[in-house]
């Protein structure tokens, strides 16, 4: 079943944005990586001195662990990239693009779960250039971590009703 025409014409310019995102992001998880320094608040929240310097090897470390929600929004954005083409091909009431849909859901949730897991080891791996006593592990919760995880069940769910929709779509095309 061919999908409305701008359905396609969105899709085809959304399916283009979102793989300039995903070059963007892969861009910057590698520079982030082997070029930041820690963010202030991130030196503050671990208790590092301004003065201090912390290796380039620790930096790389600290920023690599908060690179791992990252990889899971690269994931999502592959899906969306996916699902974004189905719909410009026309493709709309079908189970593969629910299936895209749930994963979608599912990659927004896998990644608001390893943000909140790595931001409190970050923490902790920077803090280990303090002395002996003076190592942190801070936990924290921000509104828009809950507002993500409601956006990726939300996903999840629709992704859910869209497979049952397909089907029933799918026979209904058999009775005609």
């Amino acid at each position: 079943m061919a999908g409305p025409a701008p359905v396609r014409r969105w899709a085809s310019v959304l399916r283009v944005l979102t793989c300039v995102a995903m070059a963007i992001l892969a861009v910057a998880l590698v520079a982030g990586i082997a070029f930041s320094d820690l963010p202030e608040e991130m030196r503050r929240a671990a208790g590092i001195a301004p003065e201090r310097a912390l290796a380039p090897l620790h930096r790389a470390g600290v920023a690599a662990l908060g690179a791992l929600p990252a990889l899971a929004m690269l994931y999502l954005l592959r899906e969306m990239a996916r699902l974004f083409g189905r719909y410009a091909a026309g493709e709309t009431l079908t189970e593969a693009c629910a299936r895209h849909i749930l994963r979608i859901g599912a990659g927004l949730l896998v990644a608001v779960a390893l943000e909140l897991v790595t931001r409190p080891l970050q923490i902790m791996l920077a803090s280990l250039a303090n002395p002996p006593g003076e190592r942190v592990l801070t936990i924290s919760l921000e509104g828009a971590d809950l507002g993500q995880v409601l956006a990726g069940g939300l996903m999840v769910v629709i992704g859910w009703a869209m497979r049952e929709a397909a089907v029933v779509a799918e026979e209904n095309r058999g009775f005609i």
